[in-house]
């Protein structure tokens, strides 16, 4: 296998819900080590010929129609598709957009009929991305700006364009609990929910993290006191709102996309860390144009966007979503480095336990 890596300037280094898509408007990616290990991980991959870059030359220079499968919401679309008109006007970006679940079926049935159309994928659900790369249905491909991020956010295959932050959020001057272990104690019996795992990355991801850190005792102790578990992050934040669940297990983006409707509380057990990542999958019929598109979203006007829309960043240096802090500054779940790989593997028996839970 020959992996093509990006031309790298001298210094090193050079210069990502629910709905359905329509006209282009509509229908129009972890912490720790450095840079040098994502290089080193791609050498050492068995079979693999390492290239840092085709010549300028070799790459494609008209970029075709590039479809986007993602589960970012449709406001957030319509900001990258405006900016991506201004920047990227030789690239015709068309959307799709739903929960990661509903992304993730749709992308699967379109592979298992012939192909997809989908270039990108850019969804909440990481252990999806790991699946993939086992199948080998995702492009070898590692954009030059992502060698900046921590070891745990990039992989030859996949990396993260943003960092979403699961917390805790309780109705404003009133008490709540101060750590996700807490939601166990009685005195929250009854009292809290979260989004469906089922169709919910983001709560995927989360409740994997709660059984790797908490034991897998803790999903019952949750149901016995209790537990909800329906619709998305924004039910979640209706729960709360409207006093039904006056406890949530809800996303700090959509606590941030309706400052004063809850209290942001970070858990004092971590926040878990969701890297949303990019992806190529191999169905996509120009991957010279997708890899353009992976780049752009990368880089900076991209990812001052990503700020903008009240996510982090992954990169160093990047200013944090206004009224909360950086990373740096936020107490994050002790997971280990390859969680979302552990996460993988163990999906189907913690499906099959939060199956019996719901029954």
């Amino acid at each position: 296998m020959i992996i093509a890596l990006p031309v790298l300037a001298e210094a090193g280094v050079s210069e990502v819900a629910d709905g359905t898509g329509g006209d282009r408007r509509a229908s129009s990616s972890r912490h720790l080590g450095c840079a040098g290990g994502a290089l080193l991980a791609l050498a050492l991959t068995p079979g693999c010929r390492v290239e840092l870059g085709p010549p300028a030359q070799a790459r494609s220079t008209s970029y075709p129609t590039v479809w986007i499968y993602t589960a970012i919401y449709q406001e957030q679309i319509d900001q990258f598709d405006a900016l991506a008109r201004q920047e990227l006007p030789e690239v015709d970006l068309q959307w799709f957009q739903a929960g990661s679940e509903k992304v993730a079926q749709r992308w699967e049935a379109e592979h298992s009929a012939g192909g997809s159309p989908a270039c990108i994928v850019a969804t909440s659900d990481p252990s999806w991305y790991v699946d993939l790369a086992a199948r080998e249905l995702l492009v070898p491909y590692v954009s030059p700006r992502t060698l900046e991020l921590p070891r745990a956010w990039v992989t030859p295959y996949y990396a993260a364009h943003h960092i979403d932050l699961m917390v805790l959020g309780a109705p404003n001057g009133q008490p709540g609990p101060q750590r996700f272990d807490e939601l166990a104690d009685p005195r929250w019996k009854g009292k809290f929910s979260s989004g469906d795992p089922f169709s919910s990355g983001t709560t995927f991801t989360t409740v994997s993290a709660w059984d790797r850190l908490h034991g897998q005792d803790f999903l019952k102790q949750l149901d016995d006191n209790g537990w909800v578990m329906a619709g998305g992050n924004s039910a979640v934040l209706s729960r709360i709102e409207s006093g039904e669940k006056p406890i949530g297990v809800v996303l700090l983006n959509n606590l941030l996309t309706k400052p004063g409707t809850a209290q942001i509380i970070f858990p004092e057990d971590g926040a878990i860390p969701i890297p949303g990542p990019l992806a190529i999958p191999t169905d996509c019929p120009d991957k010279a144009a997708a890899e353009r598109v992976v780049d752009w979203l990368f880089g900076d006007s991209a990812q001052q966007l990503v700020v903008k829309n009240r996510m982090h960043s992954p990169f160093p240096g990047m200013p944090a979503p206004d009224g909360v802090p950086p990373l740096d500054q936020i107490k994050l779940a002790p997971l280990p480095d390859d969680f979302l790989d552990q996460a993988a593997e163990r999906a189907p028996d913690l499906r099959a336990r939060l199956e019996a839970l719901q029954k």
